[in-house]
């Protein structure tokens, strides 16, 4: 008897949930749920979403570690350059208010000044790594780059106690809105906010603006300049920062950008005694290390080298630094430059890399890059 009843109840059970579910799908075949942005959800759509949300991003961020500061300050300022270009459009920032287009959205895109609290740096880093399927929020342009979202993600810890001076001046490099007329204003807009403005990050005007996260471009020759960036704008180079970046140049504008970065004279660094390890650096710098097979540094990056390389003299430690780690690791991309420097890279111990980049930054640029006759390859 007892048997029978706990049959009745499951069965009853299941036809009751069958019923709900052959309820919802007759009700959704029926297209009466308005699913315009203009109407909110009911509260328990809503309830269901966040909470199912919530628990999501709980259980995967569970095995995400965050690197050992967060607070370091060229990460917070690499970080701010790019949430004012590709978030604050729809987040908001200090003393600016979130596009009225975003605020339009549902979901809307969250308050991060008063909801980037309530999530941990783990989470944090799942969140904008991977975005939001069904919402406005994409994911990271380019997941392998990690070092990149945990720079916004050292920013977003600061940014709910960030005055709008503060942001202003950290987020825009020193740059300021130009005075312009009301023509060029009705031609060209307003503001400072274009994605592409390379100045917020790469030597800006301002002193001590730039992060040492950032190369600097004044005095790179042209021709390198210009396969940088085509290989960032065709997916070669990896970069969720500089590839939407640079989807916003048409070919002309690389040329002349390029051109522009070409021809400004080289910034000067800070002098710095040489020690034992800035000496094994210039010895792997002129003679590379024969037993490992890292051939010489100046082979390729030297004042008489192909213009299509990058001259690394005067480039911050830290910049050359987490370039090699990156080329080591795969996370750089394929194109043709970081496939040759990732079989370099991988022979360098932990020693050589932080001698040998120590040494080029104490190393101050010429005036110009040495001409060359040799032209880009063709792709």
């Amino acid at each position: 008897m007892a048997k029978a009843r706990t049959w009745r109840y499951v069965m009853t059970a299941a036809g009751a949930l069958g019923a709900a579910v052959l309820g919802a799908l007759l009700f959704m075949a029926s297209g009466l749920y308005d699913i315009g942005a203009s109407k909110p959800h009911l509260a328990v759509t809503h309830w269901l979403l966040d909470f199912a949300k919530r628990r999501s991003i709980e259980t995967q961020s569970i095995l995400i570690r965050a690197p050992a500061s967060l607070e370091d300050l060229d990460l917070v300022t690499l970080g701010a350059a790019h949430y004012r270009g590709g978030c604050a459009p729809c987040h908001g920032a200090p003393g600016e208010p979130r596009n009225p287009i975003a605020s339009s959205m549902l979901p809307q895109p969250a308050d991060l000044l008063r909801v980037a609290p309530s999530w941990t740096s783990a989470q944090l880093y799942w969140i904008v790594r991977n975005g939001f399927k069904y919402t406005g929020m994409p994911a990271w342009p380019d997941v392998a780059r990690e070092d990149e979202v945990w720079a916004l993600v050292a920013f977003l810890r600061t940014l709910p106690t960030m005055t709008p001076e503060h942001y202003a001046r950290l987020s825009a490099g020193g740059l300021a809105s130009p005075s312009r007329s009301g023509r060029e204003i009705a031609e060209f807009g307003a503001g400072v906010d274009a994605l592409s403005r390379c100045a917020r990050c790469h030597d800006p005007p301002a002193p001590g603006a730039a992060s040492a996260l950032v190369p600097r471009l004044a005095g790179q020759s042209r021709a390198y300049l210009e396969l940088a960036l085509r290989d960032y704008a065709e997916g070669r180079r990896a970069s969720g920062v500089m590839r939407p970046v640079v989807a916003e140049l048409d070919k002309e504008s690389i040329g002349l950008l390029a051109g522009y970065y070409a021809e400004l004279p080289p910034m000067r660094s800070a002098a710095a005694p040489e020690d034992a390890g800035m000496k094994r650096g210039r010895t792997i710098a002129e003679r590379g290390d024969p037993e490992t097979g890292v051939p010489a540094c100046l082979a390729c990056h030297g004042a008489a080298s192909a213009a299509t390389f990058p001259r690394l003299d005067g480039q911050s430690a830290r910049y050359l630094e987490s370039q090699l780690r990156l080329l080591k690791s795969g996370q750089r991309g394929e194109s043709v430059q970081s496939r040759i420097m990732a079989v370099i890279a991988a022979r360098l111990s932990d020693e050589q890399i932080d001698s040998v980049t120590r040494y080029f930054a104490s190393v101050q640029p010429a005036a110009k890059p040495a001409p060359s006759t040799q032209r880009p390859a063709r792709r």
